[in-house]
């Protein structure tokens, strides 16, 4: 059959249709009297998307009317009136349909705005009634007009003044968008024959479909038609859908929800060809309404309907809450014990102090560094070692306090041996960054900072740098204080233990290198290499090793305090929120 042809019999059907109005049917009304009413429209389209808008309405004899058009424009769809006809549009998955009402017809067609295919005739209980060139309609056959167009909830609510309209998802149950189809092969309108389904049953798939004030299920089978029980859910949320007999795999029908109505579905064979579908639903916070099963014969589909009221503040704290354990786990993942940055000081041009036997500090802790990254990855391997440098290089200090915040490290521990001009001084010290408190500190500092000449354009680069500079910087790490102390005191009593040099202490001063990172940091001074002793045992591997067992051992005690306090400090924000 051609499209005129099909056409022609489309607006024929809706001729005849419209000729057979019933005398005396509700479209005599007169609307001359009728007095302003107030009558609003609330829409949902989504979780925390919803919005409420006036309708122009009136009511006599205690039947309230509203205007189409303006029901229409409420619900966001276009409109076109020509003369005592109406036409409204409405897209949906980018496909749009014609909706066209008559003034004293029960009968309004549904028709596709590009194709013939799925004409549908919708019958009212009420005519449109024509007022002033707008057309008028019952609000409660209005609504019921566009949840069958729309396929979505559209409700009147006459107590509350109301039309509820959940555009979320489509209505609960089978489809309703064939109601009154007219298709090629029928003399009647009808939603045609029931398609004869063969076979052994399979259960092919699950769809779920979350809706503002409920859920639909749907089990998607081929076959035959099987014989189905349905158990509502008891007090407890547990639904069942039982299969006489059904084939399929159980890990289609298993899902696991973290919010909302359901908690989950799974699917378990009970022998026999028997298959039981459990549904366990979230009555904590939802109040089951009503629930229904029901086979949709056009497409072969199981469906259950589960309605609820749903608390919205409850939602709301849920989702609040939620938010907050999402915020937490990003802290917690922020502040995790999780890389460590090793720097080893000096490299490539730049020697470092250098002993009287011809001992390179940028040797030595070169490898002591690289022992201590050896160390922490095999007894901790979820933790991320970063060098500055892992071979015989020159990197400028501002650089190396750039790759520690690049790399989000959580200490920065810079390795380094110390040099006098007095051969007896001797020992292991360890510093944070701050003012110097004595002229040793000062000296230390100085003769670390020196470095900086080997850099290029380095009167440029550090301009300005000065006591106020330090002071500054020290200020910003007053954050960092506590833990970088704590570290230097631990990593200090770590080398005590594992090696012969004696430790002279925690101390402070304005280290250049510890400037930059953002983060715990601490400067240690593994010996003095300007002393004969201490050179003699730098240069040994085996006391190398040691020291960097001895950091390790320090690193071991600062990680088993800094996790206790993120913790303490992460359970006290939770209870305060």
């Amino acid at each position: 059959m051609s499209d005129h042809a099909c056409r022609f019999r489309y607006h024929v059907f809706f001729l005849l249709l419209h000729i057979i109005v019933m005398p005396g049917s509700l479209s005599a009304v007169s609307l001359d009297s009728a007095q302003p009413e107030k009558l609003s429209l609330h829409a949902v389209k989504g979780f925390q998307l919803d919005y409420t808008l006036d309708v122009s309405a009136v009511k006599t004899g205690g039947v309230v009317y509203v205007n189409v058009e303006s029901m229409s424009r409420a619900l966001r769809l276009s409109n076109k009136k020509e003369g005592e006809r109406l036409r409204i549009f409405y897209e949906e998955n980018g496909r749009t349909t014609v909706c066209r009402l008559v003034e004293g017809s029960n009968f309004v067609g549904i028709l596709p705005e590009k194709s013939v295919e799925g004409e549908r005739v919708i019958h009212l209980r009420s005519a449109p009634i024509l007022k002033n060139g707008t057309l008028w309609l019952r609000a409660v056959d209005a609504a019921r007009l566009f949840s069958v167009w729309m396929d979505r909830q559209v409700v009147y609510e006459k107590d509350r003044g109301l039309i509820e309209a959940f555009l979320w998802s489509s209505k609960p149950g089978s489809g309703k968008s064939r109601i009154g189809l007219v298709r090629d092969q029928d003399r009647y309108i009808s939603a045609g024959p029931v398609p004869q389904y063969k076979g052994p049953t399979t259960i092919t798939g699950m769809r779920v479909d979350e809706l503002a004030n409920g859920v639909v299920i749907r089990f998607r089978a081929s076959g035959a038609k099987t014989a189905v029980s349905f158990i509502k859910p008891d007090k407890t949320g547990n639904a069942s859908l039982t299969f006489e007999t059904a084939k399929g795999n159980p890990a289609n029908i298993f899902r696991t929800f973290s919010q909302g109505l359901i908690k989950e579905i799974r699917a378990i064979p009970l022998g026999k060809g028997a298959v039981q579908v459990n549904i366990v639903l979230n009555t904590r916070f939802f109040n089951v309404k009503s629930s229904e099963y029901q086979w949709d014969s056009r497409t072969n589909t199981y469906v259950v309907s589960i309605m609820s009221d749903i608390d919205v503040q409850e939602v709301y704290r849920m989702e609040k809450e939620k938010r907050i354990r999402q915020d937490l786990a990003r802290d917690l993942q922020k502040w995790r014990f999780d890389t460590i940055v090793l720097d080893a000081g000096h490299g490539g041009k730049d020697p470092g102090a250098i002993g009287l036997g011809g001992t390179r500090e940028k040797d030595v802790v070169l490898n002591i560094v690289k022992d201590l990254g050896a160390v922490i990855k095999k007894e901790w391997p979820d933790i991320k070692v970063v060098y500055t440098r892992s071979d015989d290089r020159f990197i400028p200090l501002k650089q190396r306090g750039k790759i520690a915040n690049r790399n989000d490290g959580k200490l920065f521990v810079s390795v380094h041996c110390n040099a006098a001009k007095n051969r007896s001084a001797k020992g292991a010290e360890v510093y944070i960054l701050g003012p110097h408190k004595n002229q040793a500190a000062l000296r230390v500092a100085m003769l670390e900072n020196a470095v900086i000449k080997q850099e290029e354009d380095y009167q440029t680069k550090y301009r300005g740098f000065s006591e106020e500079h330090m002071i500054m910087s020290s200020l910003a790490q007053n954050a960092f204080t506590l833990q970088s102390k704590e570290a230097a005191s631990k990593v200090l009593s770590g080398m005590e233990k594992k090696t012969s040099i004696n430790g002279r202490g925690v101390r402070q001063a304005g280290f250049m290198v510890l400037w930059t990172p953002s983060m715990p940091s601490l400067l240690v001074e593994v010996g003095y290499i300007s002393n004969r002793n201490e050179e003699k045992q730098l240069r040994s591997r085996s006391v190398q090793k040691n020291i960097a067992r001895g950091i390790f051992n320090g690193l071991k005690q600062y990680r088993t305090s800094y996790e206790k306090q993120r913790f303490a400090s992460d359970a006290g924000t939770r209870a305060k929120r």
